[in-house]
């Protein structure tokens, strides 16, 4: 992967597939364990926090992306690949849900009618609106723009549930990917300094540090305080569950081809 003017690697998906999980086992794959998240963006910075593009190295170059992937995306003649991260679209709408509620911690708590007009929105515009408003498209044109499209680099499509259930597995792919050599001690070392209860032992330093990052931000100390964290539970599956017969229907109805396409299956109840 390492070639001249060709080195951003791109660690791509629809917001809330586990992008942060795959960027901390990326990093610590190839740079070492982390102790925060500001080290994360270090390593791995995040395009949308960005207030310019950075010109990249001639050395692997991670970035993080929730933009679609067209000729708008920044970077592409210096684009060597991509990780693309995707995730049963359920889980993706729940987990899109919780995180929405963390800007609105001193509204009331959460009723089962607002779900449901969530629910709605989300099955309307085929993902989340707030991010079609920001250029990050629906869940399935995210998936179509990275995963169908033909592009003149590689990408590694990372299942979220692959990870789930086979982290050192997807890890060694990420490796091979990267063209690195790894020894199964070093793909332990990355799953262990990467898993769920490490990264949630990070997130509460950065809240006990207020250490500005993905973790920790100034305007959300109301919802830090309510105990909102963006380490929310790591499952899968909780989606469709949260749904009714109905929602299920219409969300299968809508999203259903695609993720089947992918291997993801509405189930009846």
């Amino acid at each position: 992967m390492q070639a001249r003017n060709k080195s951003v690697i791109w660690i791509a998906s629809y917001p809330k597939s586990g992008n942060t999980w795959v960027r901390f086992l990326t990093c610590s794959l190839v740079f070492g364990p982390l102790d925060s998240a500001a080290a994360l963006s270090r390593l791995a910075p995040d395009l949308h926090e960005l207030r310019t593009v950075p010109e990249p190295p001639e050395q692997i170059f991670l970035m993080k992306t929730h933009f679609l992937c067209s000729q708008r995306l920044p970077l592409l003649a210096q684009t060597a690949g991509a990780i693309y991260v995707v995730r049963d679209p359920a889980d993706v709408m729940l987990s899109n849900f919780h995180y929405s509620q963390r800007s609105i911690a001193a509204a009331p708590p959460p009723t089962a009618s607002l779900f449901d007009r969530y629910v709605d929105a989300y099955i309307r515009e085929r993902g989340d609106p707030r991010w079609r408003s920001l250029g990050m498209g629906s869940w399935e044109e995210s998936v179509r723009s990275w995963v169908d499209a033909p592009h003149p680099f590689p990408v590694l499509l990372v299942k979220y549930e692959d990870l789930l259930e086979d982290t050192g597995g997807v890890v060694s792919a990420i490796g091979r990917f990267l063209g690195l050599t790894c020894t199964p001690e070093q793909v332990a070392m990355a799953v262990a300094s990467a898993s769920f209860e490490r990264m949630r032992q990070i997130e509460e330093r950065d809240i006990e540090e207020r250490s500005v990052g993905i973790f920790y931000k100034p305007y959300l100390q109301e919802a830090i305080a309510a105990g909102l964290r963006f380490m929310r539970s790591g499952r899968s599956g909780e989606g469709a569950r949260a749904l009714s017969p109905d929602q299920r229907r219409r969300f299968d109805e809508t999203l259903g081809p695609l993720a089947r396409k992918l291997g993801y299956r509405m189930p009846d109840r």
